[in-house]
C-alpha cells in the first residue's frame, strides 16, 4: 500500500510539471455556412453555393515528414442547411494523369487510390469522432473512433461523388444529421480535421498540424463553427431482411432448404441516444472462422465477424469482458450429449449454435460528456435429439434460454481523460446459473497529454444453486509517459485464481500477478535513409496469484524503421532466460511443466505497396537446448494487382516444430496419476488465397480459400514427475494425427441503394482428422481433404433499407 502511495504522489508531481512546461497545438477553426438550396452531389464544385464558403487550407504533412507545408494545394468548404453537412474538397494535383484510382467494395482498406477524409466530433471532447472518407475512386469507408481506436465496422447512410479534373479531382460529400450525434444547442462547435492522402509520394497531409509525438489524433483537431440552429432529426430507419438457403451437410447426401426473414432497427431515441436491435438476425453469409487444431490448455480466441456485433460497439470494450461470441454460440452441454446414449442410440441431431432470438444495443453520450450503453442478447432453448434403431427418439436439453446484458458508463474528463463503471449479467435459466462481472477503469491525462495514468479494477461472481459461488477480482495500473521520442510504461496486472469473466467475456486463464515495463524510443521525421525508426524493450515477471509460484521472466526487444523507398523492415529478440514453470500444461491442478530456457528471433520485410506486385516475408526461428527444441516459420505473401479492378492476395505459412514437448494423456497406475507428455515433431501448413474483381464501387466479387494443415508425430513418451521434469515410461500409444481445415467463402455483393444490398453466396467447407495414421506429402494430403465429404451452402440474401425522414419527404 505504501508503495502506491508513493507512487500515486510522484505521478502526480509529474502531472504538476509537466503541465507547465506544455501546450497545445494551437486550433484552426473554419466557419461552416448555412444555405437555403442544397448543392447537387456530383463530384463537382461549379455550384454558386460554394463561393460564399471560407475554405480551409494550408495543409500541414503528417508523413512522411511531420510538420512542412503539404507538397500539393487543397481547399475544403463546408455548408450546412436543416438536413445535412455539405463537405465539397479540392485536391489540387500538378499531375492529375498520376492520381491513383484502385477500386474497392466500401470499406476496403488499403487500396492504392488518393483520398480525403473527414473527421467530426460533434461533442469536441478529443476521444469520440466520426471518420467519412472517400478516394479518388469513389470508394467510401467510415468509422467510429473512441480514443484513438477505429471502428471500422460501423457504417453509416451519406452521399459521395468525385471527380478528376485537369487540376487534380474534387469530391463532394452529403452527411446527414441522422449518421451523427450531437447535442440540441443553438450555437455549436464541432471537432474537425481533414486529411488528404497522396498515395503516389506516400504523403498524408492535415489541416489542423498532428503532432506524432503526442498520442490521441483527435486531441489535437481542428474546430469547425458557426453552426446555428440545427436540429438533431428523428432517427428511424428499419433494413427488412430475406434470405434463403439450398444447402448440403458432409455427413447427409440430401440437400435441404431453408428461408428467413428478419429486420435491422435503429431509432434516435433522442438527439444523443441510438436504440440499434437486430431482430431473428441471419449471419449464415459471414466469413468462416479459421479453424485450427488446439495443442494448447486454453480455448481458441476467434473474431467476431457478425455485422451486429462489430458495428458501434467502442463502448462495450471497456473493462476487457465482453466476447459478442458467447452470444449463440456453442451450447454448453453440446459435447457432454455423447455421453448420454444409451445401447443401440446415436445423435440424430445437434444444434453446433444455439439459436439467437433477438439482440439490442442503447448507446450515446450527453451533452455533459456522459456515455451510455446497455446490449441485451436472447438464446433460445437448444435441443439435442437421440434416436435408436427402433426409430425411437428423446432430447436432452444442451443449452436452456440464456440472456445477455451489458451496461456501460463512461464519463469524459478534463484534458480528454475518462472514467468508466460496467456490469455484464449472464442467466442461464433457473436451474443453471447467474454470472456477474463489474468494474471500472479510468485513465488520467495532464494537460499537454505528455504522460497518463491507467487503473482497471473488476470482480466476478457466479451464483449457482448446486455449487458455492466463486468471487474473484482483477486489478491493473500502468503509468505511461505518451508523447516525445522517448517513451516509458510500468504496470501490474493481478487476477485472482477465482476472477472468470468467461460468461460474457473471454480470459485464457487467471490466477496470475505480472509486473511489466518497457522503454521505447522512436524517430517520427525522416533521418539518413530511413523515414522513420520505432525501438522498444519490454521487461515483464509472472507468477501465480495462489501459491505465490513463479511462472516466467522474460525481455522482448524490437525495432521497426521505413527507407525511403518505402521498405518497411523489422527484427524483435525474445529472451526467457531461465526456466518457465507452467501450471497448464498438465491439464492437472498444482501440477508444474518446468519450461527449459529459450530465445526467439524474428524479421519482416514489407515493401511499397504502390507498386502492381510486391512480397511480404515474415521468418521466425525459436531454440532452447535442453531437449534439443527448435521451431521455425516463414511467411510468403505475394500481392498482384492487375489493374485497378482485379487483385490477387496469397498468405502462406510453413511452421516447423521439432522435438516440441506437451501433453498427451493421462492414465491411473496402482492408484497413481501418471500425466503423460509426448516429444514430437510439428507441421503446419497453412495456405490462404484471395482474390476481388471490383465491377464498379457498387458491385464487387469476393472470394477466399483457406486450406489448414497440421501434421503431428510422436516419437517418445514421458510421465511428468513431481518435480516437473519428464521422466522415461513404458506409455507407447500412437498419438500421430492428421488435421486439415478447407474452406471456400465466394460472395457477389450488390449495393443497390444506399444501405441497401443483394448478396449471392457459396460456402464450402472439409473438416477431416486422422488419428493413429498420418500424410506425410503435401499433395497428397490436399487429394485426400479434396476427396472428403464437405458441406455446401448456396444463399440469397437481399436487404432494404429505409428511413423514415426519406419516406415522409417523399410521401
Amino acid at each position: 500500500m505504501k508503495h502506491t502511495i508513493r507512487l500515486l504522489l510522484i505521478t502526480s508531481g509529474i502531472f504538476i510539471f509537466t503541465n507547465s512546461l506544455f501546450s497545445q497545438n494551437p486550433k484552426k477553426q473554419v466557419k461552416a455556412v448555412r444555405i437555403e438550396q442544397a448543392p447537387v452531389i456530383d463530384g463537382l464544385l461549379n455550384e454558386g453555393v460554394w463561393q460564399a464558403a471560407q475554405p480551409a487550407t494550408d495543409f500541414i504533412q503528417y508523413d512522411p515528414y511531420n510538420g512542412p507545408d503539404a507538397t500539393e494545394r487543397t481547399e475544403v468548404k463546408i455548408l450546412y442547411d436543416n438536413v445535412a453537412l455539405y463537405i465539397g474538397a479540392m485536391m489540387y494535383d500538378i499531375s492529375p494523369d498520376s492520381i491513383l484510382t484502385e477500386l474497392g467494395f466500401r470499406d476496403s482498406d488499403n487500396l492504392n487510390a488518393d483520398f480525403f477524409s473527414v473527421d467530426i466530433s460533434t461533442f469536441n471532447d478529443g476521444l469520440n469522432s466520426v471518420a467519412f472518407m472517400v478516394t479518388a475512386s469513389g470508394v467510401q469507408l467510415d468509422a467510429k473512433v473512441y480514443n484513438d481506436d477505429d471502428d471500422d465496422d460501423w457504417n453509416a447512410v451519406w452521399q459521395s461523388e468525385v471527380k478528376i479534373v485537369d487540376s487534380g479531382w474534387s469530391a463532394e460529400l452529403k452527411i446527414p444529421y441522422s449518421a451523427l450525434r450531437f447535442p440540441e444547442i443553438k450555437d455549436q462547435t464541432w471537432g474537425l480535421n481533414l486529411w488528404r492522402s497522396i498515395r503516389r509520394k506516400r504523403e498524408t497531409d492535415s489541416w489542423n498540424f498532428v503532432d506524432k509525438e503526442i498520442d490521441g489524433k483527435d486531441k489535437q483537431a481542428g474546430e469547425l463553427t458557426h453552426l446555428i440552429d440545427i436540429k438533431p432529426p428523428l432517427r428511424l430507419s428499419l433494413t427488412p431482411y430475406v434470405s434463403g438457403y439450398v444447402e448440403n451437410l458432409a455427413d447427409d447426401a440430401n440437400w435441404g432448404y431453408s428461408f428467413n426473414y428478419g429486420m435491422g432497427l435503429k431509432y434516435g431515441i433522442n438527439e444523443s441516444f441510438t436504440l440499434d436491435a437486430t431482430l431473428i438476425p441471419d449471419f449464415g453469409q459471414v466469413q468462416s472462422d479459421d479453424q485450427i487444431y488446439n495443442l494448447s490448455p486454453f480455448e481458441v480466441y476467434y473474431e467476431e465477424k457478425r455485422p451486429f456485433f462489430t458495428e458501434g460497439t467502442e463502448l462495450f470494450d471497456k473493462g476487457d469482458i465482453f466476447y459478442s461470441r458467447r452470444v449463440g454460440d456453442e451450447p454448453d452441454l453440446y459435447w457432454a450429449v455423447n455421453d448420454s446414449l444409451g445401447e443401440g442410440e446415436y445423435i440424430s441431431d445437434n444444434p453446433g449454435k444455439a439459436k439467437l432470438i433477438n439482440a439490442t444495443k442503447i448507446s450515446g453520450r450527453t451533452n455533459g460528456g456522459l456515455g451510455i450503453g446497455v446490449f441485451n442478447a436472447m438464446s433460445a432453448n437448444t435441443f439435442a435429439t437421440i434416436k435408436d434403431s427402433l426409430n425411437n427418439s428423446r432430447t436432452i436439453e444442451t443449452q436452456p434460454f440464456s440472456n445477455y446484458n451489458m451496461v456501460v458508463l463512461d464519463q469524459n474528463l478534463r484534458n480528454n481523460s475518462y472514467i468508466s463503471f460496467y456490469n455484464t449479467n449472464v442467466y442461464k435459466g433457473k436451474n443453471h446459473y447467474t454470472a456477474n462481472v463489474s468494474g471500472t477503469e479510468f485513465q488520467l491525462f495532464n494537460k499537454s497529454a505528455s504522460y497518463s495514468f491507467f487503473g482497471m479494477f473488476n470482480t466476478s461472481q457466479k451464483y449457482n444453486p448446486h455449487e458455492k459461488t466463486d468471487l474473484g477480482f482483477l486489478y491493473s495500473w500502468r503509468l505511461i509517459k505518451t508523447s516525445g521520442q522517448l517513451r516509458f510504461h510500468v504496470g501490474q496486472h493481478v487476477e485472482t485464481d477465482t476472477y472468470n469473466p468467461n460468461d460474457l467475456g473471454y480470459l485464457q486463464s487467471n490466477n496470475e500477478i505480472s509486473y511489466n515495463a518497457s522503454l521505447d524510443y522512436n524517430f517520427y521525421d525522416p533521418f539518413w535513409k530511413l523515414l522513420n525508426l520505432y525501438n522498444s524493450i519490454t521487461v515483464w515477471y509472472e507468477s501465480l496469484y495462489a501459491p505465490r509460484n513463479f511462472t516466467e521472466f522474460g525481455i522482448f526487444a524490437r525495432t521497426r524503421g521505413t527507407f525511403r523507398n518505402y521498405l518497411t523492415t523489422g527484427l524483435n529478440i525474445d529472451i526467457n532466460p531461465v526456466e518457465s514453470h507452467d501450471y497448464y500444461e498438465s491439464r492437472t491442478d498444482g501440477r508444474v511443466y518446468l519450461e527449459p530456457p529459450k530465445w526467439e528471433l524474428g524479421t519482416w520485410f514489407s515493401p511499397d505497396y504502390r507498386k502492381p506486385f510486391i512480397i511480404d516475408l515474415r521468418v521466425n526461428f525459436e531454440r532452447s537446448s535442453r531437449y534439443d527444441q527448435t521451431s521455425y516459420s516463414i511467411v510468403f505473401s505475394p500481392r498482384w494487382r492487375v489493374n485497378d479492378r482485379l487483385t490477387f492476395r496469397l498468405n502462406s505459412e510453413y511452421e516447423r516444430d521439432l522435438n516440441d514437448i506437451g501433453y498427451v494423456d493421462d492414465r491411473t497406475i496402482e492408484e497413481a496419476k501418471q500425466i503423460i507428455f509426448g516429444r514430437r515433431n510439428l507441421q503446419t501448413v497453412e495456405n490462404v488465397i484471395q482474390t476481388t474483381y471490383i465491377f464498379n464501387n457498387k458491385l464487387a466479387l469476393d472470394f477466399r480459400l483457406r486450406h489448414y494443415w497440421l501434421k503431428a508425430l510422436y516419437n517418445k513418451f514421458y510421465r511428468l514427475d513431481q518435480d516437473g521434469y519428464p521422466d522415461p515410461t513404458d506409455y507407447n500409444t500412437n498419438n500421430d494425427f492428421n488435421f486439415n481445415a478447407f474452406n471456400i467463402d465466394m460472395i457477389v455483393r450488390w449495393e443497390f441503394a444506399p444501405g441497401s444490398e443483394l448478396a449471392v453466396a457459396w460456402k464450402n467447407a472439409i473438416l477431416t482428422f486422422n488419428d493413429g495414421e498420418v500424410v506425410n506429402k503435401f499433395f497428397n494430403n490436399l487429394k485426400n481433404t479434396l476427396e472428403s465429404p464437405a458441406d455446401n451452402s448456396f444463399s440469397v440474401k437481399l436487404l432494404y433499407y429505409l428511413d423514415y425522414l426519406y419516406l415522409k419527404k417523399k410521401k
